[in-house]
């Protein structure tokens, strides 16, 4: 099975991206969607984070408020490392479950669907990693536009992920989303035509 390491930033323009591999009838497993899912149901990391960053990360519930964790280590390196130990294992070990489902199932190819990649070490079971790359400039315009940041928020939450022109070096599929939505497909369009050849040829 091809699986396909997508990633990106914040405001490049990854989930247009993911959409439309949807679109294309393409498994997609998203990781951020796998972190909630988990902070909602999964009982055992419920209570090891509850007995790391304390009861108020919880709503009345018991469950996890996403909100208040990321706040609280949104700005707090060392508890945002915490937080990863405990959180990256289980969606890793999540997603490469839903793969071997979708392997079971005759899936020939699935999207992984990681905005750290990189940083997480997911990379590493992928097979091929496609990054969505705008200039810093226009990226620090759509987060300004899109969130409603200040300057500085906006620029500590691009600085908070790894460069996308790093990311872009690592690649084996680049998607210059800087233009317009209809540029963006037509690489889409022959970036996957090329990797259904490649890869997918005979299968």
């Amino acid at each position: 099975m091809l699986t396909i390491g997508l990633t990106g930033g914040i405001g490049s323009g990854k989930s247009t991206v993911s959409h439309w591999f949807e679109t294309q009838g393409v498994s997609i497993i998203d990781a951020d969607k796998t972190v909630h899912r988990l902070l909602e149901s999964d009982v055992n990391l419920i209570s090891q984070l509850v007995e790391t960053f304390g009861p108020e990360i919880t709503e009345k519930q018991g469950k996890i408020e996403r909100r208040k964790l990321g706040k609280l280590v949104f700005a707090d390196q060392q508890a945002r490392n915490s937080l990863e130990k405990l959180v990256h294992p289980r969606v890793l070990a999540e997603m490469k479950s839903e793969r071997e489902k979708l392997e079971n199932l005759g899936t020939k190819v699935c999207v992984w669907d990681v905005p750290l990649l990189f940083e997480t070490e997911f990379d590493q079971h992928v097979d091929q990693i496609w990054v969505v790359w705008v200039p810093r400039d226009i990226q620090l315009q759509r987060v300004l536009k899109r969130d409603n940041l200040s300057l500085g928020e906006a620029e500590a939450r691009i600085s908070a992920q790894g460069s996308l022109d790093e990311k872009r070096r690592r690649a084996h599929v680049v998607i210059d989303n800087s233009g317009t939505i209809q540029a963006t497909i037509e690489q889409l369009r022959e970036a996957w035509k090329e990797t259904k050849e490649t890869y997918l040829r005979g299968n």
